[in-house]
């Protein structure tokens, strides 16, 4: 079981969503888990966000010929192995 602390936050501390801005994980598990509509709707908002921010991010990196390491730190980010 998660530590409450682990799920009292927002989805992503980093992120600028409406989501994150505004919504606990906890509460978001309890809108999925209760087959509300709005937990859907909270994480797409999320979702679309992240990716927009990704693909800027993905921008500035290949004009500065720098999309390797980029990836590489991504990857080591979010728990992606090869």
């Amino acid at each position: 079981m998660q530590l409450m602390k682990e799920i009292s936050g927002p989805l992503d501390p980093e992120c600028d969503c409406y989501t994150c801005k505004n919504y606990t994980r906890a509460y978001i598990r309890h809108l999925v888990k209760t087959n509300e509509i709005l937990g859907i709707r909270l994480l797409s908002i999320h979702n679309l966000r992240f990716l927009t921010n990704l693909m800027e991010k993905v921008k500035i990196e290949i004009e500065n010929d720098n999309l390797g390491k980029f990836r590489d730190e991504f990857y080591q980010k979010y728990g992606y192995t090869q």
